[in-house]
């Protein structure tokens, strides 16, 4: 059986490539850059769903892994570093909206590194919070959609674990450094599968 995804925040496909490439079935996929569009068509013969806050889940079809490169400005250097008080940080509720309704076996997460450290630290500390279901306490200003506040009361259950890479260890000629979350769905794994849960 291949394993079906979902490419969200997709950009012009670069997180969807390997999978295609390990023979998995890409399923849905969503960008709202209209650039990023036209290269994902050329690159892919499909044109991504719009939107991600305006999708419901219902249209989104089941799946075994999420992959999404969530918009990183609100943590990068090169923006101003706001976190969830920019409406591009609380794109990841989105994500948690997805998984709390579809529950996919796994996801693959990636934004820049600044994550770990954005906030001291507790941005990330909140986002792997909210992946492995744990009590959290949110800002009651957090400016997200009501369906992905509604959806922050079911409680998700993934081991988690994170990791900066950088593209030179790979064998690519750049020093590119991102950060990677990973999950595991608790429930259909059994035990744990990070080395941090």
């Amino acid at each position: 059986t291949r394993i079906r995804f979902i490419d969200l925040f997709a950009g012009i496909g670069g997180m969807r490539l390997p999978f295609d490439d390990l023979g998995c079935e890409c399923v849905f996929s969503s960008e709202i850059d209209k650039f990023c569009i036209k290269t994902y068509e050329s690159n892919f013969n499909e044109i991504p769903h719009g939107d991600i806050t305006e999708i419901d889940e219902s249209n989104i079809p089941p799946h075994d892994l999420l992959l999404a490169g969530f918009p990183c400005q609100a943590f990068s250097n090169a923006g101003l570093r706001k976190g969830f008080d920019d409406t591009r940080g609380t794109l990841f509720f989105e994500i948690q909206r997805i998984l709390a309704v579809k529950k996919p076996k796994m996801f693959l997460l990636e934004n820049v590194k600044q994550l770990r450290g954005h906030d001291k630290g507790r941005t990330l500390e909140t986002i792997l919070k909210v992946l492995r279901g744990e009590n959290t306490k949110l800002p009651g200003s957090l400016s997200i959609s009501d369906e992905a506040r509604e959806a922050l009361g079911r409680k998700l259950k993934y081991w988690c674990d994170f990791r900066v890479l950088t593209s030179h260890q790979f064998g690519v000629p750049q020093n590119r450094q991102r950060i990677y979350i990973v999950g595991f769905d608790r429930n259909y794994f059994g035990k744990p599968i990070c080395r941090k849960s």
